[in-house]
């Protein structure tokens, strides 16, 4: 499917409006769907046929993994 996901959303992969949930995440989208599957990373749910995620809990998981790490 083509196109860009709704405002304040991003896809598991890269759109025209900007990187998608595992370029954000610095890793491959196969390697996002496996972690959705076992319950890891950023919460993501079903918009139609796509995975989507809010942008901001994106950034509040990273930003939540690189408090963890220090």
């Amino acid at each position: 499917m083509a196109g860009s996901p709704p405002p304040g959303m991003i896809w598991i992969r890269d759109t025209p409006a900007g990187p998608g949930i595992a370029s954000r995440l610095g890793i491959l989208p196969g390697t996002y769907r496996k972690w959705r599957t076992r319950g890891i990373g950023p919460k993501t749910f079903q918009m139609g046929r796509r995975v989507v995620a809010r942008i901001q809990v994106v950034d509040e998981w990273i930003s939540q993994q690189e408090q963890a790490g220090s």
